[in-house]
C-alpha cells in the first residue's frame, strides 16, 4: 500500500485501522491516524466549497452545528466544556480572541453574550458569508496570514482537517501572548474508536485527515512549545437518537468519567510561561 509520509511526525511506518467510501486510514508509529496518501490543497479547498454546510455525514446526518436550531444546544455544550476545564472567559473581557475555523461563526456569538468580542477566521466563504449575515466578525482568512498577537485562541474540530497540524500549532504559538492559552477540540482515537471499528463517526475522508489519540496530541502540543494545563473527553459515538436517550445517557456519563471519550478538549498555555 502506497502512502505519503506522517505529516506529524515524518515516518513511513505505519498499519492499515480503516477503509471507508473507498479510503484507507492508517495508524502511525506515532500513534496518529491519518489517510493514506494525502488529498492535496485544491482538493481540501473544493470539498469545503462544495456544498459543506449541507452536506450529510456517515451517521451524523447533516451538519447539526450549522443548524440555527441547534444554537442553544451548543451554548450549553460550551458552557459545560470550560467548567470541566476550570476555565473562566469572563477573564478574556476586553482581550483579543482569534477562532480558527469559525465556520458559521456560532462560537463569536457564543463569547458575545460572555462580552468577548472574538474574531473568527474561516477558508470557506460560504460558512464566513453566513456568519458575517449574523453580524458576526470573521472573515476568509488563512491561519498563516493571520498577523497580531492573541489572548486566547481556539479550535473546535479542526485540526482533523488541517494538512499539516505541526506547522498550525508552530504558527499559533507565534501569535500567542505570553500569558495567553489555546483551546483544542478534536476527535480522539483510543478504546471506542477502536470497538467501533470502521463503523467510528469520525473517519470523515477528505475532511478528517488526522486523528489524535490522547497521547499524540499531547505529545504534538509539547513538541511545538505548549505546556496542558486540563483536559476533559466525552463522547460514546451513539448520536442521539440512535439508541434510548436513558441508554446514551449512561454510555456517555461512563465513558466520560473513565476519560475514555471519543471526543477530546485540551487547554494547553505557552511552555515558557
Amino acid at each position: 500500500m502506497k502512502t505519503d509520509n506522517c505529516r506529524v511526525c515524518g515516518s513511513g511506518e505505519y498499519r492499515p485501522v480503516a477503509e471507508v467510501e473507498g479510503f484507507n486510514y492508517v495508524r502511525c508509529a506515532c500513534g496518529v491516524e491519518r489517510m493514506s496518501g494525502y488529498p492535496g490543497p485544491e482538493e481540501v479547498k473544493e470539498f469545503y466549497e462544495s456544498g459543506y454546510m449541507t452536506r450529510k455525514f456517515n451517521n451524523l446526518g447533516h451538519h447539526l452545528h450549522f443548524k440555527p436550531e441547534y444554537r442553544e444546544a451548543y451554548f450549553a455544550e460550551k458552557d459545560l466544556t470550560f467548567s470541566d476545564l476550570k476555565m473562566d472567559l469572563a477573564k478574556y473581557s476586553g482581550r483579543r480572541l482569534l477562532d480558527v475555523g469559525c465556520a458559521n461563526g456560532q462560537f463569536i456569538e457564543y463569547t458575545d453574550r460572555s462580552g468577548i468580542k472574538g474574531e473568527g477566521i474561516d477558508i470557506s466563504n460560504d460558512m464566513v458569508e453566513a456568519a458575517r449575515k449574523a453580524g458576526l466578525d470573521c472573515r476568509v482568512e488563512d491561519l498563516f496570514d493571520v498577523k497580531g498577537e492573541y489572548d486566547l485562541i481556539t479550535f473546535w474540530d479542526v485540526i482533523e482537517h488541517v494538512l499539516n497540524p505541526k506547522d498550525m500549532l508552530e504558527k499559533t504559538r507565534s501569535l500567542l501572548a505570553s500569558k495567553g492559552e489555546v483551546v483544542i477540540q478534536t476527535p480522539c482515537t483510543g478504546m471506542v474508536s477502536e470497538l467501533f471499528a470502521e463503523k467510528w463517526l469520525y473517519y470523515l475522508p477528505v475532511q478528517h485527515i488526522h486523528l489524535f489519540s490522547q497521547e499524540a496530541l499531547f505529545k504534538l502540543l509539547s513538541s511545538t512549545g505548549f505546556s496542558v494545563i486540563s483536559w476533559v473527553r466525552f463522547g460514546s459515538c451513539n448520536p442521539k437518537g440512535k439508541i434510548p436517550d436513558v441508554n446514551k445517557r449512561a454510555i456517555d456519563t461512563i465513558v466520560k468519567r473513565l476519560g475514555i471519550g471519543d471526543t477530546i478538549v485540551v487547554r494547553a498555555g505557552r511552555a515558557d510561561n
